[in-house]
């Protein structure tokens, strides 16, 4: 009789011990699986701050070229272009021609930049239409192509 009673409560015992273990063991697999999805969480998040800054950087020394000698259509060209340069893809971004030597002759913008900066470029373009500081540049058109890189247009 007492070795029936010693057994059951040793097969109990057992039977807890196992079902501990595997919550255990679960609990744990949940914690692995949970580490792995914040560490690509937190690189994802470290990535985008980094891009964020380096549009920042890029904006901030964009502006810093020389804008005391800006006409206002160059400083409004120049606002739209760095207000206009992310990207997902390299279909999203085109070359366009500035006609001003000062914001660079060619830049590369997106879509929406594009469109906007040829209404406020073709204003541009008739006053300084006899000057030909970008015509050699124009002339290396077919070297040049836009292309997405880092979610940011470049030549």
């Amino acid at each position: 009789m007492f070795h029936r009673v010693a057994f059951k409560w040793l097969t109990i015992t057992a039977i807890v011990l196992v079902g501990f273990l595997v919550a255990l063991l679960f609990l744990g697999y949940l914690l692995k699986e949970n580490e792995v999805k914040t560490t690509k969480l937190k690189a994802q998040l470290e990535q985008e701050a980094y891009q964020r800054q380096e549009k920042e950087k890029r904006k901030k020394n964009y502006f810093s070229s020389s804008s005391t000698t800006l006409s206002p259509s160059e400083k409004s060209q120049q606002k739209i272009i760095a207000n206009n340069l992310e990207c997902q893809s390299d279909k999203q971004c085109f070359v366009v021609y500035t006609h001003s030597q000062v914001l660079g002759c060619i830049v590369a913008i997106n879509t929406k930049g594009t469109a906007i900066l040829l209404k406020v470029a073709s204003e541009n373009q008739r006053k300084s239409s006899s000057d030909s500081s970008c015509q050699k540049e124009y002339q290396k058109t077919d070297e040049i192509s836009a292309q997405c890189k880092n979610k940011l247009c470049s030549l």
